[in-house]
């Protein structure tokens, strides 16, 4: 399909969207699809910004490069022979986003839903997994510093909890863990080269820096400058907090808020 075509595609389908949303203006009493025009505006005017378009092509990144951002091969499981190709163009896509004026880009390299049910799978394939991914992202964040971005690009890797310390059989194995988790922090202006927080040597519960996931939300707000103590009203017009502990990560350091 040329790129054309896909344009015109994406305008049909504003086109449908706004016949769909003028069927119910007239039961719109808050306003509230107004609102909403203007982030579908705001959506709209990134996809289809030339700048973002070309973003999207990495052939205008040297080979040496990509090469640098890793290449290898990942294994599931110790009782498998099938092998996967890793790929870590996804995290060059994403510095070429942030580079076309992107401010928040998700990344998902890789399969991280390791539960052991087999002896040595987790094991055996976090051993090939984890040195790609450390990798990839040292890639891009020298690629970040060496491009002058490091202090305005945070970059964040994250995963939703961690693996019980015990095995259970005959069970799934390492169950979801929600007490200790790891989140690496590098850029955006914060301190970097320091550790924070300890868990036991099982990484069953924490010993210092009890960080939740709340701390984290409101550091990466802090850094984007949006005030994590604010509010945002529902559709019923009451405020809501933005998140139930507001305090961001105090030992990074966070640049103050502007007003």
């Amino acid at each position: 399909m040329k790129p054309n075509q896909k344009l015109e595609r994406l305008q049909d389908r504003k086109s449908l969207l706004q016949t769909f949303d003028t069927l119910r203006r007239d039961l719109d009493t808050g306003d509230r699809l107004n609102a909403m025009d203007q982030f579908n505006a705001q959506a709209l005017d990134i996809i289809t910004s030339p700048k973002v378009r070309e973003a999207f092509d990495l052939r205008k990144e040297p080979p040496k490069l990509i090469d640098r951002y890793g290449r290898g091969k990942w294994n599931y499981s110790s009782l498998t022979t099938t092998d996967f190709e890793w790929d870590s163009k996804p995290l060059i896509l994403a510095r070429r986003l942030v580079e076309a004026g992107v401010r928040i880009v998700t990344v998902r390299i890789g399969s991280w839903d390791h539960h052991s049910n087999m002896p040595g799978s987790i094991f055996y394939s976090l051993s090939t997994m984890l040195p790609l991914i450390d990798l990839s992202i040292t890639a891009l964040v020298t690629d970040l510093r060496e491009r002058g971005l490091d202090q305005d690009v945070l970059v964040v890797v994250l995963g939703e909890f961690g693996r019980s310390p015990k095995i259970h059989y005959p069970g799934p194995g390492r169950e979801h863990w929600a007490d200790a988790g790891c989140a690496l922090f590098a850029g955006g202006g914060l301190k970097m080269g320091q550790v924070i927080g300890e868990t036991d040597s099982r990484a069953e519960r924490s010993k210092s820096g009890d960080i939740t996931f709340q701390n984290i939300i409101a550091t990466m707000y802090q850094v984007l400058g949006v005030d994590p103590t604010g509010t945002l009203t529902d559709f019923r017009g009451r405020p809501q907090f933005l998140l139930d502990d507001p305090k961001p990560i105090a030992e990074l350091d966070p640049p103050p808020l502007t007003t």
